[in-house]
């Protein structure tokens, strides 16, 4: 069923080398430092601290706190592989690198659903904050109507042309706005503290710092746009392929940018809580919950400022208003660049034609940013409001981060040699808590999103039967596509009628009524179906690929099972623990936490154990000296 070993067309990786030495190197240290403070300061800093308070109270200090010092760990371990391997697109070329294509294109395929959906959530920001005094833009609920679905085209337009016509346009634009982006929130954070602040909101009200328990404080961070607002740090890798002087500039930048914009989300946090004046909202002390049901629900910061009565925080909305356009926009042109390096970075994989690594006159990939603007906007229809995508990014875009510790362990073995200006401690150590951490995310993230997210990231895979498989290995395109057509009849299927149907549909009619579902056979019965008959479907055609596969192909899919294990990992645990549909759920919080953990762990052995060095790793190594061509 495969076509003679080695045909085929030149590998991607040896085409992307020539376009990777064409892209203008315009950025330097402060501008991947502004790259990472721009998109990491957008629409988080407006709604997250509303959102986390609405859900774990005072506590959600605590999980800002936690999902930074999370993710330190796995900026840490990007910045070692942006210095040692500096590329554009660098986020999806790692883990080819380091597992071959097929954990590659499972992670890339990941990353594209939430790199491309950042713009759009970044224009329903800016149109949602302009409805505190444009009315008409946004329902009740805080979802966009039709007029304010255009004015987010038109941003996301203008966010496009700003990346269309060169990377030095857009990296200066973005240091010169980084300054604001910065001083704004600091100054709303000293007037707040300063000048409106209720100490009795941290602990004195009824429930007191955690009103709610501690299992709020976990799900808060992928549920409430925390984790989504820190996902930034990783924005001046992308650019690698960019920067002047990528080996000493990208992992400080990053490192930089992150520990600013940490220490400014956490005392957001605190300042937001201290200044709210329940009497002002007609709300009890302590109803956490109800904030969601206030005014602060269209401009959370402005609102409070508005409603304090205090003359220099009334003025200072103003300015707020002004910054709900000037910040979300800053990260959502930033990652409109994010998503096209994106197009650009799987084109180099070879998971997309080639067409997508072609340059425009200002060195910028052409298409790929087309394909960024205009994919952006479809999801501006099933996600017409901010903490819907806010959560759908953070969960399809932490659930490709996993990889990173494995890679950096991978290549410390597999390319020895190469050039690590900034070098991670401990590095097995290391890799492996930046890979537990990226896991607890998305299964923090809950059942009732991560079920979408893993049917999503599954409904690619036929994609990489039918494309990388038959470009790369020598499968037969036409049998690829059977298989591929069959496993989206399946999965489509058994999504609607096991999980949709079965589970959420009432556990949907229950939450309406204030409560939610019992567990029993009647919801866990179709879930085991359901779980078992995609694992053996997904394992079974995966395996038939591999079987039609030349040698390459075959150690490429061999080195990527543990990735499909991830997944169908963090399905099973969320529907059994806390962050599930049950009134009372089998695996309570902690143990829950603690079982997460102990399987990443077992998967970060898995991981490290299937890396192999690929073709594509050599063909980089060689381009910069660290193997010689044999003569």
């Amino acid at each position: 069923m495969s076509n003679p070993t080695g045909s085929g067309p030149k590998i991607s990786t040896e085409k992307a080398e020539t376009t990777d030495k064409q892209l203008r190197k315009a950025l330097n240290v402060f501008d991947i430092a502004y790259l990472v403070i721009g998109a990491v300061i957008g629409s988080g800093w407006l709604f997250g601290s509303f959102y986390a308070a609405s859900v774990s109270g005072p506590a959600a200090i605590l999980s800002w706190t936690i999902a930074g010092i999370f993710l330190i760990f796995v900026a840490l371990s990007f910045a070692e592989l942006g210095g040692m391997i500096p590329k554009s697109g660098a986020i999806v070329r790692y883990p080819q690198y380091s597992h071959g294509s097929f954990a590659s294109y499972i992670f890339a395929w990941a990353y594209l659903l939430g790199a491309i959906t950042v713009p759009p959530v970044e224009a329903e920001a800016v149109v949602t904050y302009m409805s505190s005094y444009v009315p008409g833009l946004v329902t009740s609920t805080g979802v966009l109507t039709l007029t304010g679905g255009l004015i987010a085209f038109a941003f996301l337009t203008f966010f496009f042309l700003l990346n269309y016509f060169g990377v030095h346009v857009m990296g200066k634009t973005n240091t010169g706005v980084g300054w604001w982006k910065l001083i704004i929130p600091i100054l709303t954070i000293a007037l707040l503290l300063g000048l409106f602040f209720h100490p009795t909101n941290f602990t004195a009200l009824p429930g007191g710092f955690t009103p709610y328990g501690w299992a709020p404080v976990f799900l808060a961070i992928p549920t409430t746009g925390i984790a989504f607002a820190y996902l930034g740090f990783r924005q001046g890798i992308e650019y690698g392929g960019e920067a002047k002087n990528p080996q000493r500039d990208l992992p400080w930048g990053t490192i930089i940018g992150f520990v600013i914009c940490m220490a400014i989300y956490i005392l957001l946090q605190v300042s937001f809580i201290g200044a709210i004046d329940w009497s002002k909202l007609s709300l009890k002390p302590g109803d956490w919950a109800d904030l969601t049901s206030t005014a602060l629900s269209s401009g959370p910061f402005y609102q409070i400022m508005k409603i304090s009565g205090i003359p220099i925080l009334m003025a200072f909305a103003i300015i707020l208003l002004i910054d709900a356009m000037v910040s979300p926009s800053g990260t959502g042109w930033i990652y409109t660049g994010t998503s096209a390096r994106t197009f650009y970075g799987m084109a180099a994989d070879g998971h997309l034609p080639d067409w997508f690594l072609h340059l425009n006159r200002w060195k910028v990939p052409k298409w790929a940013t087309i394909a960024a603007w205009l994919v952006g906007a479809l999801f501006l229809i099933p996600y017409p409001a901010w903490v819907y995508l806010a959560t759908f990014i953070s969960s399809t875009t932490v659930t490709t981060y996993i990889i990173t510790g494995a890679s950096v362990v991978v290549l410390r073995r597999t390319a020895p040699n190469a050039p690590r200006p900034f070098k991670l401690p401990v590095a097995y150590l290391m890799g492996a808590l930046a890979f537990i951490f990226a896991f607890l995310i998305p299964y923090w993230a809950g059942f009732t999103t991560y079920w979408g997210v893993f049917a999503l990231i599954l409904a690619g895979l036929p994609f990489f039967y039918m494309y990388t498989a038959a470009n790369r290995f020598g499968i037969r395109r036409l049998n690829a596509a059977v298989l591929g057509i069959i496993y989206w009849i399946i999965l489509g299927l058994s999504t609607w009628f096991l999980i949709y149907q079965d589970i959420i549909v009432p556990y949907n009619a229950a939450s309406a009524s204030g409560t939610a579902l019992t567990f029993s056979m009647k919801y866990f019965t179709p879930f085991i179906i359901y779980w078992v008959l995609m694992l053996i479907v997904t394992v079974i055609f995966t395996y038939i690929i591999r079987m039609w596969a030349n040698e390459e192909g075959k150690r490429h899919i061999s080195s990527g099972w543990w990735a499909v294990a991830m997944l169908f990992s963090v399905l099973i645990l969320d529907f059994v623990g806390p962050f599930s549909v049950w009134k009372s759920p089998p695996l309570p919080f902690p143990w829950d936490t603690v079982t997460a953990a102990i399987i990443a762990l077992a998967l970060f052995f898995w991981s490290v154990y299937s890396g192999i060095l690929t073709k594509d790793l050599e063909i980089v190594l060689k381009e910069m000296g660290v193997i010689k061509e044999e003569k």
